[in-house]
């Protein structure tokens, strides 16, 4: 199955891939080319470099679903859109807590708490548990055909993967659920009122401090009636993750390492129970370059390349010293990059054997950067022709 073809049946896509290699760009582009292909499409990222933002135009608040412009591209008669948001760890607790908790009181209860707004900036995983929740709630919402999931760099990204198996598993274990039981009728007031108060909390203090442990046990239990939600939820993200209506995507650059990584994320994602639906290599260096025809292109000599700089207007002031060495100059840069373009040439050979079954495409090397929905359509359109074969 093609890879856009494989997108256009998916609800979910969850684009993998280092920092660097253009991987928010190609997941940008891809959820351009489904909207343009009649979905409604939901493009968020968890990165922190928030290279959506730039790409997608994206003006507005942290956790808002803003609709992006298609840049031009046509769009199918039974018309798509796109939208697209970057996550933030902070506005989703407090979205979460709205959401979920009854009262002003019981909500106050939380975000009053001092170890509040410091779980949301620090706490290992929250990023991940926040945008795990906002994720399920687009997926559940029936506002959107398809989520593509923009991850962190690769180091990461299967940090995200892993959140709903391992809050899941928090939840459910017994050590947990009996710290919860038999913490629920203590906190702040209850602690104070045991007899061995001094004593636990002398223990306590050689790693927190007494404050800083009673502002954690308050915390924990305001979010007591939320446990068991917070279960079923990472349960039903785990599910949509693993099942047939996601494909995942390895996004690279072709370099000396690039088939040890890919084939290692490829083997981390296999024991997940995931299996990857293609591997992209993106700025892959061509010769001739991207946009030439090999099988007409003729070797350029310093003759015929000086004749041509001699030809052109912008040039005819010079004297013939100054185009001679122009002309030096340019072949050494075009072998240069002939030579680049040999290198990337034998780690795509590397990488395809790495992949084995797993689809393999190849998006060029391009002029310029991709700065908003404009040149982000542009660039769509170069990715919609690399990928709409088999195999790269």
């Amino acid at each position: 199955m093609r890879l856009l073809d494989s997108v256009q049946e998916s609800s979910i896509v969850v684009v993998l891939g280092d920092g660097g290699v253009g991987k928010t760009t190609v997941a940008s582009a891809l959820a351009m080319l489904a909207a343009a292909r009649g979905r409604r499409v939901l493009a968020v990222t968890v990165d922190p470099s928030n290279r959506l933002k730039t790409a997608m135009g994206l003006t507005g608040r942290p956790g808002e679903e803003e609709p992006v412009d298609l840049g031009g591209l046509p769009v199918a008669e039974t018309g798509g859109s796109l939208h697209a948001m970057v996550l933030d760890a902070a506005t989703e607790m407090d979205r979460l807590v709205d959401r979920l908790l009854p009262t002003p009181e019981a909500r106050r209860r939380i975000t009053d708490n001092v170890f509040y707004r410091k779980a949301a900036a620090t706490m290992a995983g929250t990023h991940e548990y926040m945008a795990m929740e906002r994720l399920l709630e687009a997926l559940e919402s029936g506002r959107y055909d398809l989520v593509v999931l923009d991850t962190p760099p690769e180091r990461h990204a299967l940090d995200f993967l892993d959140a709903p198996a391992r809050l899941d598993g928090l939840l459910s274990s017994d050590v947990f659920r009996l710290f919860v039981t038999a913490s629920a009728g203590l906190g702040r007031i209850g602690l104070g009122a045991l007899r061995w108060r001094s004593v636990i909390l002398k223990g306590i203090s050689k790693f927190a401090g007494e404050e800083t442990f009673l502002a954690i046990l308050d915390f924990v239990l305001a979010f007591q009636p939320l446990f068991e939600g917070f279960r079923q939820r990472a349960a039903r993200v785990g599910s949509w993750f693993t099942g047939p209506d996601c494909s995942t995507l390895i996004v690279c650059r072709p370099g000396p390492q690039c088939a040890r990584e890919v084939c290692s994320t490829l083997n981390a994602l296999r024991g997940r129970g995931i299996e990857p639906a293609a591997v992209v290599a993106n700025r892959v260096r061509f010769w001739p370059p991207s946009g030439s025809d090999a099988r007409t292109a003729r070797p350029v000599t310093a003759s015929t390349l000086r004749k041509t700089l001699e030809s052109n207007p912008a040039l005819s002031l010079h004297d013939p010293a100054t185009i001679e060495r122009l002309a030096a100059r340019t072949l050494d840069l075009a072998g240069s990059y002939r030579e680049l373009a040999k290198e990337d040439r034998g780690h795509m050979e590397s990488l395809a054997a790495s992949t084995g079954p797993v689809a393999l495409y190849e998006i060029p090397l391009l002029k310029g950067e991709v700065r908003d929905p404009a040149t982000l359509a542009l660039f769509a359109a170069v990715v919609e022709q690399a990928v709409s074969g088999d195999l790269a």
